[in-house]
């Protein structure tokens, strides 16, 4: 076992004393005491130095923190050659494990659902462990199976639980991890044979590059499978999808093309109030916040107006969206040299962020108070 423990803590130009900041966050929230500071500095750099592993109870606190998970952490112990025991659990579980019934799929998609609604008021941080958890027990549920009539409703479960938590490992500045959700998420909907989820997983997915400075690369990814798949989707879900390539092609500076997208979403906002899948969190007001995202990449000015109205409509409840909310009405104004307001707007943004714990929007405030 080897800790990636200073590299991940660098990375983040983190300090040996920011991180154990971090660390008595983490405890705080499961109501968990740790001991002194001190005491906390010598384990980290015995755990840094080789010359100790920290325990579960570390691990734990040291995932949430970094927002990464056991095999980034260098916690992963070297496989040991126990492939007949491995052969052998294989042949009872696939023949004593019984096929997923209605029930069990009700119970499993009813759990992501459950931190999708936490996700939305409380932020990743606090979820990110359980959702981990989730979903390689479903992994687990779908290995354990042999029929594809039985294997795709489970693999239409793992790939929302997937992406779900690929976002939230976004959220948290973990690139590298939200890329694998990703990839597992559209591996899971091809396996279901669900396009509509696939094609969500790609956009989302797209979020990763523009994150990782490549937003051409996105805005590629964006549009193929937009033109892929935009005829297989349901009109709601072909509205959000139209408004997250709009986004892409804006980030790429494709003005003319993000705007006839955003075009193609607008007309379809009435699909917004009808029947849409579970993973889709998206009606009008957060069209238009998102439409107001995309004219702040193009520096429009009408993006100002649209987002103050669709500030005045926002649920309370959605603090990370409101973040980045605010977060785009401070670059907008920012960009008009109406500074006072767009420190204000940006003070506004900190706090929210800070709430829900989303890195990616604290980040982003970052480089606006530098420009600021």
């Amino acid at each position: 076992m080897v800790s990636r423990i200073r590299e991940a803590r660098r990375s983040r130009d983190w300090s040996q004393t920011r991180l154990i900041s971090e660390m008595e966050r983490v405890a705080g929230r499961q109501g968990k005491s740790l001991p002194s500071r001190e005491t906390l500095k010598a384990r980290i750099s015995r755990w840094e130095n080789h010359h100790a592993v920290p325990d579960e109870f570390y691990r734990r606190l040291l995932r949430e923190a970094f927002g990464l998970d056991d095999h980034e952490l260098g916690f992963v112990e070297a496989a040991l050659d126990v492939q007949a025991t491995a052969i052998e659990e294989l042949r009872i579980r696939l023949v004593t494990d019984p096929a997923p019934d209605e029930n069990l799929l009700a119970a499993l998609a009813s759990q992501t659902d459950a931190v999708r609604r936490q996700d939305r008021q409380y932020g990743a941080g606090r979820l990110l462990e359980q959702m981990r958890v989730h979903v390689a027990n479903v992994e687990q549920h779908l290995a354990s199976t042999a029929m594809d009539s039985a294997r795709r409703p489970l693999a239409y479960v793992l790939a929302d639980a997937a992406a779900l938590t690929a976002w939230q490992a976004l959220d948290l500045g973990a690139a590298d991890q939200a890329w694998r959700f990703f990839d597992l998420a559209s591996s899971a909907a091809r396996l279901a044979g669900d396009g509509q989820l696939y094609a969500f997983a790609r956009l989302e997915q797209a979020h990763v590059l523009v994150d990782l400075g490549s937003p051409r690369s996105a805005a590629d990814l964006a549009t193929s499978t937009w033109e892929s798949h935009h005829r297989q989707v349901s009109p709601a879900v072909r509205c959000w999808l139209a408004a997250a390539v709009a986004e892409m092609l804006a980030a790429a500076h494709e003005s003319q093309a993000a705007r006839e997208m955003i075009a193609t979403a607008e007309v379809r906002v009435e699909a917004l109030t009808g029947e849409r899948p579970p993973y889709l969190v998206f009606d009008a007001v957060h069209l238009d916040r998102w439409i107001g995202h995309s004219l702040v990449l193009l520096g429009d000015p009408e993006a100002q107006p649209r987002l103050r109205n669709v500030a005045e409509e926002m649920d309370a409840s959605f603090i990370r969206a409101s973040a980045a909310l605010h977060l785009d009405l401070a670059a907008s104004l920012l960009r008009t040299n109406v500074l006072d307001e767009a420190r204000a707007e940006l003070s506004i943004a900190e706090r929210m962020a800070r709430k829900v714990g989303s890195r990616r929007q604290l980040e982003r405030a970052r480089s606006l108070r530098v420009a600021s």
